[in-house]
């Protein structure tokens, strides 16, 4: 799973993400992720809660600038949670996608990145 959302994810950003990237820039990609998301959850049979990529605490001040985190969590057909899906978007790296167990939690203040920040 966590191959195939990379793999979209890389294909939706076309690449790394630009390395002069703001924080509006971050949330702007963000909600591109959900974009043409519907034949990889065919494919593969999954349902995302909330809708891929998910939630966030939205942009993060690091030291090389910003990042933003999402989370959702994935289902299978059966309705199965399989994991928690994490997508990181740094300004000049690829995106990274990681399921975590089905245990890890989701901070309840998070938000769509659809929301305004």
């Amino acid at each position: 799973m966590s191959t195939a959302l990379t793999a979209h994810a890389v294909r939706r950003l076309r690449g790394r993400v630009a390395a002069e990237s703001n924080a509006r820039d971050l949330l702007t990609l963000a909600r591109r992720l959900g974009e043409e998301i519907l034949p990889i959850q065919q494919r593969y049979r999954l349902r995302f809660e909330a809708p891929y990529p998910g939630l966030t605490a939205g942009p993060e001040a690091v030291r090389s600038g910003y990042r933003i985190v999402l989370a959702c969590r994935a289902f299978d057909e059966e309705e199965k949670l399989l994991g928690v899906v994490f997508t990181t978007l740094i300004p000049g790296r690829l995106p990274q996608v990681s399921v975590a167990p089905a245990e890890a939690a989701i901070p309840e203040a998070w938000r769509p990145a659809a929301d305004p920040f």
